[in-house]
C-alpha cells in the first residue's frame, strides 16, 4: 500500500501533467476515418499537434473551430458549428470527435447542444467530450472521450442497421483501452483474445492508427483504428473488458447496457494477467491455449532471471496513474525497490501500489525523492531523462511525450510478452550501467553493496548511484 501524498511547492516548477483536450484528441486518433477537433482557439490545436507529431513521428490529423476574443465573448457555437462543417465537406471524415478547451468552458457554451444534431448515414458522426484543461489532465481527457465515444456507438443510426441485419456475433469481445496502452500493448491484447477464438473490439485502437505504418500517400484523416461500424456493434456485446482505469467510465456506459464489463485497473505483472486470460477462459468456453501458456512460461523464466539484477534495485517512475502503477507492479514483482513515484493526479489505483509513496506533482519533486532514495534507474516521458542525467542514472523512456527517442509507441508492459520484454529491457539497462561504472556490478543485492573494485576486507557501503 502507498501512501499518496501532494508535493509541497506551492506551484508546478517543471510539471508532468498534460491536458485533457490532448487526451480527448489522443483517444479520438484511435478511430478510423476520423478527424479530432478542438474547441477553442488555434494555438491549442497547434500546440498538441506539435507534441504529438513529435512523438509519434506521424501527421496526426487535428482540426480547430479557431475561436476568437470577440467569438469567446459573443458566443462560439457558430465557430464550432462551421468547422464541423467544413470538416465534413472537406475531408468525408466518418468520425468528428470534438474536444473542449479552457477558453469556451470558461464561457459556458451548451457543448452537447451544439453538436446534437440528427444522425445521417452520409454525414459523420459527432462525438462530443467536455475536457477543460484548467483542471485534471491527460487521463481524465481519455476518460471522457472513451465514455462518448462508447455513448455515441450505443446510440448510433448503425446500431439499429446491425440489428436488423443480424450483424452482432456472440464471438465478437469489446475491449475498451486505457491511456496508457501503446500499440504494441494493443497488438498484445488482440492476439491474446483471438488465441481464444474471440473476435477483439478494442474502442479506441491505436494500434491502427499510431503504430508507425507507411501508407501509400499522405491521407487527411487517420488510417486505421476502430471504425464507425465496430462502433455500432458496441450494443449487442453480452460481455466486454475494459483495461486501464481510464476505461472506467466507458465500462460504466456499457454496463448501462446491460453488456457484463469485467475491468482491469492494468496488466502488467503475472497476477493482473492471468485474470485477464482468466477470463477469457470463461468467456470463450475453451482451455488455455498451448501458446498462451508458453508465453506465460518465458514470462514467469524471465521473472526469476531478472530477479537476481533487479532485486533491490532502486528505481523512480513517473507517468499517468495508470502507468506508474502498470511499471511500479511489474518492477516490483522482479524484486526492484520503487524509492520514488509521481504523478500529476490522483487515481483510487494509486493507493494500492507496492511502494512507500506516491507524490502527486512535478519532476521537481520526482527529482528530491529519486536522490534521497538514491534511484539507479529512471523510467519516465522524454522530460525525466534530465532527472537522470541529474543523478548519473539511466533512462528508460516510456510514456508521452517522448520526442527524441524513436519506437516509443512500440515499446510494451501489457501481457506476459510486453512484460517479458520490458523486464528484460529493465535489467539490460542496469546492467550496462553498472558495467560503465557508475555503480556496482548488479546482482542480488539482499544486502549492503560495496563498490565497484571493493576488496573483501573492504568496508560495505550504500551504491552511490
Amino acid at each position: 500500500m502507498a501512501r499518496v501524498t501532494r508535493g509541497s511547492h506551492r506551484g508546478a516548477l517543471d510539471p508532468i501533467k498534460l491536458s485533457q483536450p490532448l487526451g480527448a484528441t489522443l483517444a479520438y486518433l484511435g478511430l478510423a476515418r476520423a478527424m479530432p477537433l478542438l474547441h477553442g482557439s488555434q494555438g491549442c490545436s497547434a500546440a498538441a499537434k506539435s507534441l504529438l507529431t513529435r512523438h509519434f513521428r506521424e501527421p496526426i490529423p487535428l482540426q480547430s473551430s479557431a475561436v476568437t476574443e470577440v467569438a469567446a465573448v459573443l458566443g462560439s457555437g457558430t465557430n464550432l458549428r462551421t468547422a464541423v462543417t467544413t470538416v465534413a465537406e472537406r475531408t468525408d471524415a466518418e468520425i468528428i470527435g470534438v474536444a473542449t478547451t479552457g477558453l469556451v468552458e470558461i464561457t459556458g457554451d451548451d457543448l452537447q447542444s451544439l453538436v446534437d444534431l440528427p444522425e445521417d448515414d452520409d454525414g459523420p458522426l459527432v462525438i462530443a467530450a467536455s475536457t477543460p484543461d484548467f483542471e485534471a489532465g491527460l487521463s481524465r481527457g481519455w476518460a471522457s472521450a472513451v465514455e462518448a465515444i462508447v455513448a455515441a456507438g450505443l446510440r448510433s443510426a448503425r446500431t439499429r442497421t446491425a440489428a436488423a441485419s443480424g450483424a452482432w456475433s456472440e464471438r465478437i469481445l469489446p475491449v475498451l483501452t486505457g491511456v496508457s496502452l501503446t500499440a504494441a500493448d494493443l497488438d498484445e491484447i488482440g492476439d491474446v483474445v483471438r488465441s481464444f477464438g474471440l473476435r477483439p473490439l478494442l474502442v479506441p485502437d491505436l494500434s491502427g492508427s499510431l503504430d508507425g505504418h507507411l501508407e501509400d500517400g499522405w491521407q487527411p484523416l487517420t488510417t486505421g483504428g476502430t471504425s464507425r461500424d465496430e462502433l455500432a456493434l458496441l450494443a449487442g456485446a453480452q460481455a466486454a473488458q475494459a483495461v486501464g482505469v481510464t476505461a472506467a467510465a466507458g465500462a460504466d456506459r456499457l454496463a448501462e447496457a446491460g453488456t457484463e464489463v469485467i475491468r482491469h485497473p492494468h496488466l502488467a505483472g503475472l497476477a493482473a494477467v492471468d485474470a485477464f486470460v482468466d477470463a477469457l477462459r470463461r468467456s470463450s468456453g475453451l482451455p488455455v491455449p498451448a501458446r498462451v501458456r508458453r508465453d506465460r512460461a518465458r514470462f514467469t523464466d524471465t521473472l526469476l532471471d531478472a530477479h537476481f539484477i533487479l532485486d533491490g534495485a532502486r528505481i523512480a517512475v513517473a507517468g499517468e496513474p495508470e502507468l506508474v502503477a502498470a511499471v511500479t507492479t511489474l518492477v516490483a514483482s522482479a524484486g526492484a525497490r520503487v524509492v520514488a513515484a509521481a504523478a500529476p493526479t490522483d487515481d483510487p489505483v494509486l493507493a494500492d501500489l507496492p511502494c512507500p509513496e506516491v507524490v502527486l506533482g512535478d519532476l521537481t519533486d520526482l527529482h528530491e525523492r529519486a536522490a534521497d532514495g538514491g534511484a539507479e534507474l529512471v523510467i519516465g516521458n522524454g522530460h525525466t531523462r534530465a532527472v537522470a542525467d541529474q543523478l548519473g542514472a539511466v533512462h528508460l523512456p516510456l510514456g508521452l511525450p517522448v520526442p527524441d527517442r524513436l519506437g516509443v509507441a512500440l515499446a510494451a508492459v501489457t501481457g506476459y510478452r510486453g512484460g517479458q520484454r520490458f523486464l528484460t529491457e529493465v535489467a539490460n539497462r542496469l546492467l550496462e550501467h553498472g558495467e560503465a561504472g557508475h555503480c556496482a556490478v548488479p546482482g542480488p543485492r539482499t544486502g549492503p553493496v560495496r563498490r565497484a573494485g571493493s576488496t573483501d576486507h573492504d568496508t560495505t557501503e550504500e551504491m552511490p548511484c
